[in-house]
């Protein structure tokens, strides 16, 4: 499987799955377990420190939006390229995907990833295996099934792109995936005490952009005859949208002396759980994030660009 394959494939793309996921709220905690003290004669309870953070200033509206956005600006770099663009949504039938349901968008799912909103453009429609009574949606084929993958890892393999671009004839099979976090959280323990802090912390992380063409001959999990994938392993941080602040959430072990003679005692666990909330200004957030989610599809682009080109993709 080589790049430089690419430069023999068809000026057709099929654009399989383009996915945004926005984080809008997070929690953690961190629990320090006590007991029986050293020397004896006194005992602690457990302290857990909780913390949660939210995003405020956003509406689903505005996160369709700009997903719309950040779509458009991708299809017209591809048409810049002389591609032919194709999706689910103006495609009668794949047999690759003939026992799967088709959804079609503008489609905003909470119950992919805890605590974050996944958003699909308004002008597409992909499919799916099958989607749960909570909502939650199941792709890929059987090397995810196996293999636990999720929308971040790598999609050579097990999301059946080359089976996809075999039943187009060798089309490129575009597969898109962006996870935008805004939120940090780092629970820690010391000497007794249980402390969360966390606060804003606005990213694209974990995105992953794949580029598939044909299907290769030899036996084994399928995979394409040539490729390029880019896979996002150093944040892009993006600044100006929530003010810098940090939250804490600690608690501490509580003490029972307990004297040589008594019968029955308790020990009283410590709990501390804090909520707090960062806001935002919707115009801005859209902005910048649109520009960061921008600078990662144009490197994948420059990635496929070499494959079309002939050369190696580094």
């Amino acid at each position: 499987m080589k790049s430089q394959g690419l430069a023999e494939a068809p000026k057709q793309v099929y654009i399989n799955n383009f996915k945004v996921y926005y984080q809008m709220i997070a929690e953690a905690q961190k629990t320090v377990y006590g007991g029986r003290q050293l020397g004896g004669g006194s005992y602690t309870g457990n302290a857990t420190a909780k913390l949660a953070v939210g995003v405020e200033g956003l509406q689903a509206e505005d996160l369709q939006e700009l997903t719309d956005k950040i779509y458009a600006d991708y299809i017209e770099s591809l048409k810049s390229r002389g591609f032919e663009i194709r999706t689910a949504r103006d495609m009668e039938s794949i047999p690759f995907y003939t026992e799967h349901l088709k959804l079609d968008g503008p489609r905003i799912n909470q119950e992919q990833v805890e605590g974050s909103l996944m958003v699909i453009p308004t002008p597409f429609s992909y499919y799916v295996q099958k989607v749960s009574k909570k909502g939650k949606e199941k792709s890929g084929g059987f090397m995810g099934a196996v293999s636990n993958q999720n929308d971040f890892t790598s999609a050579i393999y097990h999301k059946g792109l080359p089976k996809i671009s075999q039943d187009l004839n060798d089309a490129v099979v575009i597969d898109i995936a962006i996870n935008v976090p805004s939120i940090y959280l780092d629970p820690k323990s010391k000497l007794g005490t249980a402390k969360v802090k966390g606060g804003p912390y606005l990213r694209v992380q974990s995105a992953r952009a794949t580029y598939a063409s044909g299907k290769g001959n030899k036996p084994g999990a399928a995979y394409p005859e040539a490729a390029v994938e880019v896979l996002l392993t150093q944040p892009l941080v993006i600044n100006g949208v929530f003010a810098s602040e940090e939250f804490k959430a600690v608690a501490d072990k509580k003490r029972t002396s307990v004297p040589s003679y008594a019968a029955f005692f308790t020990v009283e666990d410590t709990s501390v759980e804090l909520t707090n909330t960062i806001e935002c200004d919707a115009g801005v957030y859209k902005e910048k994030v649109s520009n960061a989610v921008k600078i990662f599809l144009d490197a994948s682009l420059e990635k496929f660009d070499m494959g079309l080109a002939g050369e190696k993709a580094k």
